[in-house]
């Protein structure tokens, strides 16, 4: 079996469209509801989120569906993830995202840890799904998705499973290769949210906040799987994360500057808003109008420091508008 080394540790013998989309930053992230039947210790997603009824576009609260048009079109994506909580919870939320998606041309995949009845695949299908991903919560019960595989599979969509590497499960091999599915593993990640029980079940943190010794298990599906991808933290970090900063920030103005890390720099000049708009547009500069102020080209705000608030700061590109770093003018 031949695999392929990618960044932060990564290899693959078999990659999905969604995984290759996802390596590119090309994918948006469609977080359709907290709501889950399950309590897995190890789930890592965050306590605004987790049991709420929300949906998030990358990390923009979702409102209306222009919200999630706002941030494809803010990121230039090509594809989807539908995640939770438990999407399926939300089907028919999922299936007017999905008609929607499908009409725009992008790919999409989506997570689930409910063994899918037919009608329920179908339904998917018929709504444009692309791929499906399946995780047995806590890696119990897996035979029960080799049925939801298959039909996955005949209806058109491509299909596997995505676990984290808790434990290595020799029916989790077997139920996959028997289906020609795929594997993907991705390293256990210690999260605000499931730090302490990750740490009371015997994990470890590593320098990334991986569980050590969560890619040894790893490995050992690799030498079994057809078709499998191990996915590491650093490996989100390095390129998933960092590849959409960068999309993202080529689509704002062409004043913001584009660091290598997918972070941008310009000018933020605060203050009376109605004065600096009025100054601003006598000078003919580019601006954009945010809750602090005015984000300016750099040079700008450094000819208005001596009569304004004026700042150079160092931000997300997202709609969040993290500010990493603000250093005053005067």
């Amino acid at each position: 079996m031949r695999f392929r080394r990618i960044e932060g540790g990564s290899y693959y013998s078999y990659l999905t469209e969604g995984c290759r989309l996802c390596r590119m930053g090309a994918k948006m992230v469609l977080f359709v509801t907290g709501k889950c039947p399950h309590a897995c210790y190890y789930c890592p997603i965050s306590e605004e989120r987790k049991g709420r009824d929300v949906v998030y576009a990358n990390e923009r609260f979702v409102e209306s569906i222009d919200d999630v048009v706002d941030e494809i079109l803010s990121m230039s994506a090509e594809g989807v993830a539908i995640t939770g909580g438990e999407p399926l919870a939300r089907l028919e939320r999922v299936r007017e995202y999905l008609e929607v998606f499908s009409h725009a041309g992008l790919h999409t995949h989506l997570y689930t840890s409910i063994p899918a009845e037919d009608k329920i695949l179908e339904k998917l299908a018929e709504s444009g799904l692309d791929e499906i991903r399946f995780h047995p919560p806590g890696l119990e019960n897996v035979r029960a998705y080799e049925r939801p595989l298959l039909r996955a599979r005949s209806l058109g969509m491509e299909a596997g499973f995505e676990i984290p590497a808790l434990e290595f499960r020799d029916d989790v091999v077997e139920v996959v290769n028997s289906a020609d599915a795929f594997l993907n593993v991705n390293e256990l990640e210690f999260s605000t949210s499931n730090f302490e029980e990750l740490e009371r079940a015997g994990w470890k943190p590593g320098e990334f906040f991986e569980a050590e010794k969560s890619k040894e298990i790893a490995d050992m599906y690799a030498g079994r799987v057809e078709r499998f991808h191990f996915c590491s933290v650093r490996f989100k970090e390095i390129a998933q994360f960092r590849r959409r900063l960068i999309r993202m920030a080529f689509n704002l103005p062409e004043f913001y500057r584009v660091t290598s890390e997918g972070t941008v720099i310009c000018g933020l000049v605060e203050g009376d808003k109605e004065e600096i708009r009025k100054v601003l547009i006598q000078m003919g500069a580019e601006f954009v109008e945010v809750e602090e102020g005015f984000e300016v080209p750099v040079e700008v705000a450094e000819n208005l420091s001596s009569s304004f608030d004026a700042s150079l700061i160092e931000r997300y590109p997202t709609h969040d508008r993290t500010i990493l770093e603000k250093h005053p003018l005067r």
